[in-house]
């Protein structure tokens, strides 16, 4: 399968290598970049090919991913879509953050094969959580994003309608992270840890927990049963736990949740 990436920038580059890791052969990529700098190195680092022009990329590809920014992809879309219609075969993949289906679909004026993916950052170390929703694609298109993107994380079939909450989730929380392991390490420093020794324990602790909630959920494990596993009658967990608790560690996170997808709505 030929897999056509129209734009070379850093998610891109982290699936196209991650997809590379993965097993699948990169003599099968096409790329192309609007200032034919970043897809030619990104074709040479991984063995891939460098297309003439984004309409080349569209006649030979199976899969088509627009990888461009968001505002840039309805210009990109109206130079091939003519060929995109005489190819009902090949189907298309967007990486837009914010772009619907439908409004992906009125661009290309026909009913195409169409995947909307939202990866997040963490595609870059091949931890990704991404969201996948489909209209018109067969259950064999969509098992090949899936292959895709699995190749740099993980991805869950969702309807668009929960795209919003699914960003919240998994694009916004990120940074949410970053943001406690922060505050972890700052109160490491006010205790007296150098700020870099307290930073790596408070993500490796994060790292790992995370790790055990999904190895846990396999088993029918939850979050909370968890928590009272580590939590001693009387001890220093407990104490810790109560306090965030008291301080809004939960009903803050919600908050930002909920802010999340309501500036989501305001700018859809």
């Amino acid at each position: 399968m030929r897999i056509g990436f129209i734009g070379a920038g850093s998610m891109v580059a982290a699936i196209a290598r991650g997809a590379v890791a993965a097993g699948m052969n990169a003599s099968d990529f096409l790329f192309t970049d609007a200032h034919g700098v970043h897809a030619p190195a990104l074709a040479e680092e991984l063995g891939g090919e460098v297309a003439r022009s984004n309409g080349s990329l569209a006649h030979r590809a199976d899969l088509l991913v627009l990888g461009v920014k968001p505002h840039a992809q309805r210009a990109v879309i109206e130079r091939i879509a003519h060929i995109v219609r005489e190819r009902p075969d090949m189907c298309v993949v967007s990486l837009a953050a914010g772009r619907t289906l439908d409004a992906i679909l009125a661009d290309f004026g026909a009913a195409v094969p169409l995947i909307r993916v939202m990866p997040n950052v963490n595609a870059q170390i091949g931890q990704s959580m991404s969201g996948i929703c489909a209209v018109n694609a067969s259950e064999e298109q969509i098992q090949a994003v899936e292959r895709l993107m699995n190749a740099v994380g993980r991805s869950v079939r969702i309807q668009e309608k929960d795209f919003p909450v699914f960003s919240a989730l998994a694009g916004c929380s990120p940074a949410w992270v970053f943001q406690i392991i922060d505050a972890l390490a700052r109160a490491g420093v006010k205790h007296g840890l150098p700020k870099d020794t307290a930073v790596a324990i408070a993500a490796q602790a994060l790292s790992g927990s995370a790790n055990l909630v999904a190895d846990a959920r396999s088993r029918g494990v939850v979050p909370a049963q968890l928590i009272d596993q580590v939590t001693s009658p009387g001890g220093t967990t407990i104490a810790g736990l109560l306090a965030a608790e008291a301080h809004g560690l939960s009903t803050s996170l919600v908050a930002a949740v909920d802010a999340a997808v309501e500036r989501d709505a305001e700018l859809s």
